[in-house]
């Protein structure tokens, strides 16, 4: 597996996402979508990109018996189940992650 371009990602221009020493790590403009539509898709990437590794330390750290099935920090027994504590890794960057 490839390792990803270092973190964090910005957005320039609302279309270019860069690197952290400015190099090009993706150009959203496209006639195939309207300008909002790649600004949204620019932050987005940028938001995926920066919360990425957060993301694997929070799974990572979940205990998975048979899929879904409990977190250690906060004993959730379902994936349906939504009682995440307050400090629990895995809701903090999942909730980073989101999309506002």
């Amino acid at each position: 597996m490839s390792e990803h371009t270092p973190t964090p990602w910005e957005v320039r221009g609302g279309l270019v996402v860069t690197g952290p020493r400015g190099g090009l790590v993706a150009r959203c403009d496209s006639d195939a979508v309207p300008p909002t539509t790649a600004r949204r898709n620019a932050a987005f990437i940028v938001r995926a990109a920066n919360s990425h590794d957060a993301l694997v330390a929070a799974l990572r750290a979940v205990e998975w018996r048979g899929g879904f099935e409990s977190c250690p920090s906060c004993a959730i027994v379902r994936p349906e189940d939504s009682h995440h504590l307050p400090d629990c890794p895995l809701d903090k960057a999942l909730r980073a992650a989101e999309p506002d």
